[in-house]
């Protein structure tokens, strides 16, 4: 249980660390073929992964910690989400 849990926290660790990281270094939009991608659309789609693969219990926690990181950091533009905006 505990290596689950610390797998978990690490998840979103490293979620939060690449998150800083990208808002200092890079602009906060990012496009793929012309179309605006959120955060919250990256996070929503690791958890996903989860219910359709058969993943490891150390694995899937680190998944879950970086989705639900990913999620919270996007949270306020969930309406935005799955939209696709054209750049």
């Amino acid at each position: 249980m505990i290596p689950l849990i610390l797998s978990a926290i690490a998840g979103l660790a490293l979620s939060e660390i690449t998150l800083h990281y990208w808002k200092k270094k890079y602009p906060s939009k990012v496009y793929l073929f012309d179309r605006r991608i959120h955060h919250g659309e990256i996070g929503v789609l690791l958890l996903c992964i989860l219910s359709v693969g058969r993943i490891s219990p150390m694995l899937s926690s680190l998944i879950i910690g970086c989705g639900l990181a990913l999620i919270r950091d996007d949270f306020q533009d969930k309406s935005k989400w799955f939209k696709f905006y054209k750049k």
